[in-house]
């Protein structure tokens, strides 16, 4: 398969359609760090069971500037594409969804990352800017596979897999440090063809 037909720029938006109205996914900016560090604190012992350790000083201005740099090279190299998932209405950022980890060549996949604020869950955010970013990943980029890994324990991120069509393919054992610890997390993958 050959490489985009398009060329996807820094300035990629993705409009999404939820149910709780639009929302748009856009690379991150240096104008949602107040937001992102923001939330990211407020919801520090939220995500921890779920997200790999934080390294010391993950939540500085000079963390976030180092983070923009390396979103920037990964969208240019082609192998990454982050998304911060802000509200249409008011520009409040609610999270993120990240495809990183591109192969092209004969693999021509990518892998899955996305969380919402806890003040945000349980309204459709996640479902539909994962369906958006799949269709993203398939249309736009022209990938065959998407791979998600996700803890058996986390059943609402389950639930935004399985309604986007992902299917489990089974368990990694050990995959991530997670809170100290190294958690298996269940494979889930959704193909272009299904």
């Amino acid at each position: 398969m050959s490489r985009l037909s398009t060329r996807v720029t820094t300035t990629t938006e993705i409009a999404v359609h939820a149910a709780s109205g639009p929302l748009i996914l856009r690379h991150p900016r240096w104008s949602d760090y107040e937001q992102w560090a923001a939330i990211r604190q407020a919801d520090a012992d939220y995500l921890r069971p779920w997200e790999p350790d934080w390294l010391e000083g993950h939540l500085s201005r000079s963390s976030y500037r180092m983070r923009l740099l390396r979103f920037k090279k990964m969208v240019a190299s082609d192998s990454a594409y982050p998304f911060h998932i802000v509200r249409a209405d008011t520009d409040a950022l609610i999270g993120a969804v990240n495809l990183t980890h591109i192969e092209r060549g004969a693999a021509q996949s990518a892998k899955l990352g996305y969380w919402i604020a806890q003040a945000h869950m349980s309204r459709g955010h996640g479902r539909a800017s994962v369906r958006a970013l799949t269709r993203f990943a398939f249309d736009t980029l022209a990938l065959h596979r998407i791979e998600a890994a996700v803890q058996t324990e986390n059943e609402p991120s389950i639930r935004v897999l399985e309604t986007n069509g992902y299917q489990l393919e089974g368990r990694a054992r050990g995959l991530l440090r997670i809170n100290g610890a190294w958690a298996d997390h269940a494979i889930y993958a959704r193909l272009r063809t299904d």
